[in-house]
């Protein structure tokens, strides 16, 4: 149902061709921490926020460890949970499983998440239920603003 380009490697046709194989959503776009339309050469596709701020394999080239990038993620979700009050936030942590899974990592990670699970109605969902939700409750309006039909 979405696409992510490998590599961080999409070029200016990739979403066109996403859109044209039928699927619903990219990630490939760094830009917003909410769901976007996209205009394509024909079909339809959202774009499902993805990042590079909150994304392990990243930050560690920047010698960021555990502590440091469970920080970030705590810090980044509370400012996210504020500005969400009134319209809905996605918020995306970029994991990798051979550099967040080591042992020395791992219990940063389960104490912000801990965190942020603790918050009452926190949705954890996938890149399809965010792009569903999106088109479902926020496109029709977004399009209506535009003066467009459906």
């Amino acid at each position: 149902r979405g696409w992510f380009s490998p590599g961080v490697s999409y070029t200016p046709r990739t979403l066109d061709l996403v859109a044209e194989a039928g699927f619903t959503y990219s990630a490939d776009l760094y830009h917003d921490d909410q769901p976007t339309p996209l205009k394509v050469r024909s079909g339809s596709l959202v774009t499902v926020p993805y990042t590079m701020d909150l994304n392990d394999a990243v930050l560690y080239r920047y010698d960021t460890e555990g502590e440091e990038f469970a920080r970030m993620v705590i810090d980044h979700f509370e400012t996210m949970w504020h500005e969400g009050a009134e319209i809905p936030r996605v918020m995306c942590i970029a994991l990798h499983p051979y550099m967040m899974g080591q042992p020395h990592r791992i219990r940063h990670l389960d104490r912000a998440l801990g965190h942020i699970m603790a918050r009452e109605g926190v949705w954890q969902a996938t890149g399809a239920e965010i792009a569903d939700w999106y088109i479902a409750h926020a496109l029709p309006a977004y399009r209506a603003h535009l003066g467009q039909s459906a």
